[in-house]
């Protein structure tokens, strides 16, 4: 199925088969968690348009894809791709706190990848939202990091939260 990078006309084309054929659908998502790397990077990439489009098809993957996200050998570029397409799911009635962690991790470490500390900051603050105390300790690390070690692009975001 994803025998080399694919472009993204044929990602989206992908992603188009996919909402419409659960067998294909089934396919991607066993490539990414168990694909080779670059397979799983370019099944993930597909999966994110999917769950842009038609999100409502990933929420029952919503505890394999954080699974996914955890795994300790999840490289930079897989990771933000997996955050993206939980980003695009609707919320959970229950709130992981290992992921909570995760992402608070995430967007503190200026040793991660812009791109995941930015998707990171958003998918925690939103579950965030769902629980006052951890809303308060939320908005209490984003006043306390030293923006002058973080790139632009997380300086932005963080100051969406700041300024609320």
């Amino acid at each position: 199925m994803l025998t080399s990078r694919p472009n993204k006309a044929t990602t989206l084309a992908l992603a188009h088969e996919a909402m419409n054929d659960d067998a294909v659908l089934t396919e991607l998502l066993h490539l990414v968690y168990d694909g080779p790397h670059p397979v799983c990077w370019h099944a993930a990439w597909v999966i994110e348009k999917v769950a842009q489009q038609q999100p409502l098809l990933l929420t029952n993957e919503r505890t394999r894809l954080v699974n996914r996200t955890l795994h300790p050998d999840t490289p930079d570029g897989l990771c933000r791709l997996l955050l993206t397409t939980l980003h695009h799911l609707p919320d959970d009635k229950e709130i992981n706190v290992e992921f909570f962690n995760f992402l608070l991790d995430k967007m503190t470490n200026i040793q991660t990848a812009p791109a995941v500390q930015a998707i990171a900051m958003k998918l925690a603050e939103r579950i965030s939202r769902t629980e006052p105390s951890l809303h308060d300790e939320f908005l209490c690390i984003i006043h306390n990091m030293e923006f002058a070690y973080y790139p632009p692009a997380l300086r932005s975001v963080a100051q969406r939260y700041i300024k609320k």
